[in-house]
């Protein structure tokens, strides 16, 4: 395990996407009027891909890391 170190460097790399996202929700929801496009068939289901997307990706890259310091703490036991 080379790439991330610790949970800092975690927390450095995924906390700036997390705000990002967050200011994007609080800006659209905080319109008076929902954009017209939101509404759309095609948007919706792209909002849906892209959010189990970020989501079932993240599940999956955690879990992979979870398992691997798990074999790691049974090889060193």
């Amino acid at each position: 395990m080379n790439n991330m170190t610790s949970e800092f460097d975690w927390f450095m790399v995924t906390m700036p996407i997390f705000a990002l996202i967050v200011w994007v929700i609080v800006m659209v929801g905080s319109m008076e009027k929902q954009p017209k496009f939101l509404d759309d068939a095609v948007a919706k289901k792209v909002f849906g891909l892209v959010f189990v997307g970020l989501f079932g990706v993240g599940i999956l890259v955690s879990l992979y890391y979870m398992l691997l310091r798990f074999v790691e703490l049974l090889a060193n036991y």
